[in-house]
């Protein structure tokens, strides 16, 4: 039996690109395996179309688990949800959400999964909807938006300054801890352990943006 870790994270919900925070989280209760993140991939997108996702699906066996973070890392739309979930169970893979700490192997596990997506679906909808409505009257008012407000674009190009900073030295903090398994010709896979080990759990994205890989 294999222990996936799935993680995903887009950027508009995380300046710094990366899901290691869900890997902290996962590993702190479960021993992982290996581990497929999407990064900058919205939620919006079908489970078993993202990319890491597919890689994921392709390596799965009877008898698997998969371990997700939080219910909107792994889905946001509730048809999307139950039909993975439903698909995952004909497979006998194991599915285990950490924020609502439920087992959707039973019939009362999959009630509840289709109400809590249900939920998320709908009050994304509804943040959509407060969105749209919010520049609607905001114009109505008077009041521009986008791109090509001054303020705008030099408010965006300093956050990604900062962001760019930020990850450069993250990632040479990174290979500086790895300089003994780099000079040893590692793999990545016993990069990442050794990462683990010294308490700096990294994802494989992170960690080949490190290398320049």
């Amino acid at each position: 039996m294999t222990i996936f870790a799935y993680t995903r994270v887009s950027k508009a919900e995380n300046e710094t690109g990366t899901t290691d925070n869900q890997i902290t989280l996962i590993e702190s209760q479960h021993r992982i395996d290996s581990v497929f993140s999407d990064v900058n991939i919205s939620g919006s997108m079908p489970f078993q179309k993202r990319p890491e996702a597919q890689k994921l699906i392709e390596k799965l066996s009877a008898g698997d688990t998969i371990v997700i973070a939080k219910l909107d890392r792994g889905f946001r739309d509730t048809a999307d949800c139950l039909n993975t979930v439903k698909w995952l169970q004909q497979k006998k893979i194991t599915l285990k959400i950490l924020d609502i700490a439920l087992d959707v192997s039973t019939p009362i596990g999959e009630m509840i999964l289709t109400i809590m997506a249900s939920v998320a679906t709908f009050e994304r909808k509804r943040i959509a909807e407060r969105i749209k409505d919010g520049f609607s009257n905001g114009r109505h008012n008077g009041k521009a938006y986008g791109y090509k407000i001054e303020a705008v674009r030099q408010g965006i190009a300093k956050k990604a300054s900062a962001r760019h900073q930020a990850a450069m030295e993250r990632y040479f903090m990174i290979t500086n801890h790895l300089k003994g398994k780099i000079a040893q010709g590692a793999s990545e896979a016993q990069m990442l352990a050794h990462l683990t080990k010294i308490g700096l759990p990294i994802s494989r994205t992170t960690l080949r943006k490190a290398l320049n890989r």
